[in-house]
């Protein structure tokens, strides 16, 4: 019976080592994650206390208005150069192709999602407003009875 009991000890004994190793490791798969986050929780609450605020947001949101009212006032004809430098910032995407026009693109303008795009020939605007160069510059649009071979288009917002 003594060696019976032992027996019984020991399997009990593996077995709550078995559990207590299982669930350490599970604890510290997960550690590294809840670290993160109560760090993250600890940033945020510290952020908001001093009122800093979200200031990558309202940067984004204050050059979203500038662009707006930039691309409110441009005028179909208009140089372009002079626009380009009241935008203050590079276009993420220049483009041009061999029938003489230059698109602009600029991100994040009239949303997150939807960019403004200048495009211009010989120097003068021609179209602008929510757009990407990609569907602006498209071949067919400069052949015939395409966007832009008979007369300016006119802007769209």
């Amino acid at each position: 019976m003594n060696k019976i009991s032992n027996a019984g000890r020991l399997c009990g004994v593996l077995l709550a080592s078995m559990a207590c190793a299982a669930g350490l490791g599970v604890l510290s798969g997960c550690s590294p994650m809840m670290a993160g986050q109560v760090a993250e929780a600890g940033y945020s609450a510290a952020r908001n206390t001093f009122g800093i605020g979200d200031l990558a947001s309202a940067s984004a949101a204050e050059r979203q208005q500038k662009l707006q009212a930039i691309m409110n006032a441009i005028e179909i004809g208009q140089d372009v150069q002079p626009v380009l430098e009241q935008i203050g910032e590079p276009p993420k995407i220049k483009s041009g192709n061999t029938y003489g026009y230059t698109c602009y693109e600029f991100p994040s303008v009239y949303s997150a999602d939807e960019a403004a795009v200048i495009l211009a020939r010989e120097g003068r605007v021609v179209f602008y407003g929510s757009s990407r160069c990609s569907n602006e510059m498209q071949d067919a649009n400069f052949r015939q009875d395409g966007k832009y071979t008979h007369g300016e288009p006119a802007a769209t917002e």
